[in-house]
């Protein structure tokens, strides 16, 4: 597990990524927790809908897409495999 992280890290493109907006996402985090905590009784329903669809909707086309994608290059692998297997014999 702690070489996956380091190997993240060692491409210069996810280090950039991470110095950039890693305090960015810590600080939007934090600003949520505590729009939430201290300020829970002031917002409307509107308020707790708008949050909703601009925090939550967003996450989850990433993760439909991703989930996508990779089950596109599942597939492609397992033809190619089949392909191989094929051409072998």
């Amino acid at each position: 597990m702690l070489d996956k992280i380091k190997e993240h890290f060692y491409k210069s493109y996810n280090l950039v990524f991470w110095v950039l907006f890693g305090p960015a996402i810590l600080w939007t985090l934090l600003g949520i927790h505590e729009l939430y905590t201290k300020y829970f009784d002031l917002l409307t329903k509107e308020d707790h809908l708008q949050f909703f669809l601009r925090f939550f909707f967003p996450i989850s086309v990433g993760l439909l897409v991703t989930s996508l994608v990779r089950r596109q290059r599942i597939r492609r692998e397992l033809l190619a495999e089949k392909i191989q297997k094929y051409l072998e014999n």
